[in-house]
């Protein structure tokens, strides 16, 4: 056969286009949203293989009526949509699937053709997020990593005229190794409203409502907890401290920001490396402050006199609650509320504010318990955040008691209300006192973001 007659090689299949979404909340949801760093590490390695990307974090601009129907449209005229139910900083306490749900409903109805979901609910239930959302194929584990190998296994299928598949990767969760971590590109910031990203942070001492970096520099968490969805898994991947100190140093010189969030769930689990990437800011001459967030038996004082040098403002600890029987339902009995309050001192005494995570309506809660948490809020003046304990599948305490995820149900087990505190045997009804207590607490970190924002609101 010459040359004239020898069928050409099959051509390598188009590039698809992709449209990244954040869905939109119910009005007043959220004090503020963090950067979505996850979905802009995504929208970074899309771009690196060629496929043409657009972001839409619809959480910032609710979509309505006519002009949100064209945005939807818009959208919807990708190749492949991929839907995140939560990005990184809502990985681990994930939220309702509602939004995620009506959002698939709105870009289907819009004309969408191919839609993925991404996140810890398609993470932690792949086959059950698929039903519960109706999209096409649910995307497992680390979505910078598992979207780009998506897209490209999608163009083939296209090509050869094959269904996409129904979950990516077809088998287990993507997990990015350490090299693969170190060779991860900056997030696509430039393809979101950096100014309007927000979290707490410190100004002159005081707690704010203000413009905010989010950084992950190290992933997976080795201690897990029960009540705690480790999206991330249980091993420790560590990023180089270079590569953590470059996009530091993009955040503030490109988009002036100075206020940063690190995600890493344990910052000072290496304080080796902790300490490193403190002297790194210094040596760079940054100017920044931040936050981060660890446990309380991971503290060392001389790493932590080298974080309050290089701009560490505020640490979150993992308190839960002082009473030792919640702390021990929890998985985290070994900590002692001597432990508590040493790490609170040992913090304070480098000038470093202590923020505390705590929990409550967990089974064994009762009058008692709540009135030792608001005891000891009250004496240690730390500042604050309230949750109330729910079960998420993919934990050790989902999987001790099982939960409704019937197929009428779903998801939807994580939008189920009730007369009582939590799974606690306590009535809302009764406990307004506790209530008033949390309501009108100045340390309580949502009241300080809402009086912010209410300050800063045009008149």
């Amino acid at each position: 056969m010459n040359a004239e007659t020898a069928a050409s090689p099959p051509s390598p299949p188009t590039p698809l286009t992709v449209a990244l979404v954040l869905p939109a909340e119910p009005p007043g949801t959220n004090n503020f949203h963090q950067v979505p760093i996850g979905s802009l590490y995504t929208a970074g390695r899309l771009r690196d293989r060629g496929m043409a990307v657009a972001f839409h974090d619809l959480r910032l601009n609710r979509p309505e009526g006519p002009e949100g129907a064209e945005t939807y449209r818009e959208i919807a005229a990708a190749d492949l949509v991929v839907v995140f139910s939560a990005d990184y900083d809502l990985a681990q306490c994930y939220p309702s699937l509602g939004p995620t749900v009506e959002c698939v409903r709105l870009l289907r109805a819009a004309g969408a053709r191919r839609i993925a979901c991404a996140g810890s609910h398609a993470t932690a239930d792949p086959e059950l997020t698929r039903r519960h959302t109706g999209c096409d194929t649910v995307v497992v584990g680390e979505f910078e990593f598992a979207v780009p190998d998506l897209a490209a296994e999608l163009a083939a299928r296209l090509a050869a005229r094959e269904p996409a598949p129904e979950r990516w990767p077809l088998t287990g969760s993507r997990l990015a190794d350490e090299d693969e971590l170190a060779a991860l590109g900056p997030p696509a910031y430039d393809l979101a409203p950096m100014r309007r990203y927000f979290s707490e942070g410190f100004v002159d001492g005081q707690l704010d409502r203000v413009n905010s970096g989010l950084v992950l520099a190290n992933r997976g968490c080795p201690f897990g907890c029960d009540f705690c969805y480790l999206f991330f898994g249980r091993r420790l991947r560590r990023r180089p401290v270079a590569a953590t100190l470059a996009e530091l140093r993009t955040l503030r010189e490109e988009y002036g920001i100075r206020h940063f969030f690190f995600l890493d769930y344990t910052f000072t689990v290496d304080n080796e490396w902790a300490a490193a990437l403190s002297d790194g800011i210094l040596e760079l001459g940054l100017d920044i402050s931040w936050i981060c967030q660890t446990r309380v038996d991971c503290l060392d004082d001389a790493t932590l006199a080298r974080m309050r040098r290089a701009g560490c403002a505020g640490i979150w600890l993992g308190v839960e609650s002082p009473d030792i029987e919640q702390r021990r339902y929890l998985g985290k009995g070994r900590i002692g509320f001597e432990d508590i309050q040493r790490a609170v001192e040992l913090i304070r005494s480098h000038d470093i504010n202590v923020l505390a995570f705590v929990m409550v309506g967990l089974p064994n809660e009762t009058e008692a318990s709540l009135a030792s948490l608001n005891s000891w809020l009250s004496e240690s003046r730390v500042y604050y955040s309230l949750s109330t304990f729910q079960r998420r599948l993919g934990t050790p305490l989902a999987a001790e008691r099982g939960i409704d995820v019937t197929p009428e149900n779903g998801w939807g087990y994580l939008d189920h209300r009730t007369d009582h505190l939590g799974e606690s045997e306590l009535r809302r009804a009764d406990l307004g006192a506790f209530f008033a207590f949390h309501d009108t607490s100045p340390t309580r970190v949502a009241n300080v973001m809402r009086r912010r924002l209410a300050e800063r609101a045009p008149s």
